[in-house]
């Protein structure tokens, strides 16, 4: 088969290595290995220029998972390909991870998106398959690790960590939104595979997720605590997403929504302990409502790595 793998890479050449390693040592070889450098400061750029196997992507700045898949699958869809794999490169795909999914592809009909198990530390990270439970909400919800006990089941969204697309149904829908940066650019995509049976998750293809991000504080603390940088594009793209696939009600609901926890943002203001956090996310809230209204997207200037 004539299969080809979309990695994504920013400042994280030692878990590139292994990424690549584990990509190299699929029982089913991959025909073309695509790496996107979105302007890696940290010796990527020397590792990737020595590898002659490699086709790589080099970006002038870091367009954010978005835009390097976006020139990742751009790249890809140049040539018919049967399938092509995206991953980032903290994904360690098992040996097997391809054949067991072209093993069920080539079981069943009808099938253009295909995911693995993914496990962080020992354990399923039911955060990587989810079903939308609440159109008008937008409201998400993990997939049960008891489903996992499955040869196969549905989901609406998968994360790239581990999304394998049928070839030709990837250059029909298009490339990823661009504009996103970060965050929702995988799950915008998902909603566009609904067209045509979307996901089917194999629990037997195994992906082991070198994540480095700290989840510190996401149980305990409220959604108010946790807002960032980062919330500004989960926040601009949840919008969006919902504007363009689940219509115009639910993109209102959610912005009145982003309204409400701007004004418990304000009441934050009141007390001195969480007076900093609040008006943080007074400017954060402020810049998402406006961009929605507008419909900008796009890296902002203050919000960025």
């Amino acid at each position: 088969m004539n299969n080809a793998v979309v990695i994504v890479t920013y400042n994280r050449v030692e878990l590139l290595k292994e990424c690549l390693a584990c990509v190299c040592g699929q029982t089913i070889p991959f025909s073309r290995v695509i790496v996107v450098d979105n302007h890696s400061t940290d010796g990527t750029a020397e590792f990737l220029a020595a590898r002659e196997d490699l086709d790589v992507i080099w970006e002038p700045e870091n367009l954010g998972g978005a835009g390097g898949f976006y020139d990742g699958l751009q790249r890809a869809s140049q040539v018919e390909y049967d399938w092509v794999l995206i991953i980032d490169d903290d994904a360690m795909i098992a040996p097997d991870y391809m054949e067991k999914l072209l093993d069920y592809a080539n079981a069943h009909t009808g099938i253009y998106g295909l995911a693995g198990k993914v496990v962080t530390e020992g354990h399923i990270d039911v955060s990587h398959r989810r079903r939308i439970i609440n159109r008008l909400l937008y409201v998400e919800s993990n997939v049960a690790s008891e489903e996992y006990q499955k040869e196969s089941f549905s989901c609406d969204a998968a994360t790239f960590c581990g999304l394998l697309l049928q070839g030709q149904k990837m250059r029909e829908i298009g490339l990823p939104q661009k504009g996103y940066f970060l965050w929702y650019d995988d799950i915008e995509y998902c909603l566009r595979l609904q067209e045509c049976g979307g996901v089917t998750v194999v629990p037997a293809a195994v992906l082991h997720h070198k994540t480095v991000l700290s989840k510190e504080g996401m149980v305990t603390k409220g959604v108010l605590h946790r807002i960032g940088w980062r919330q500004y594009y989960g926040y601009r793209n949840r919008y969006d997403t919902a504007k363009r696939h689940l219509g115009s009600l639910s993109a209102w609901v959610i912005l009145w929504q982003y309204r409400v926890f701007w004004l418990l943002s304000f009441f934050m203001t009141w007390k001195k302990e969480t007076r900093e956090q609040g008006r943080s996310n007074q400017k954060i809230l402020h810049d998402v409502i406006k961009d929605c209204k507008a419909g900008k997207l796009g890296k902002h200037p203050e919000y960025h790595y």
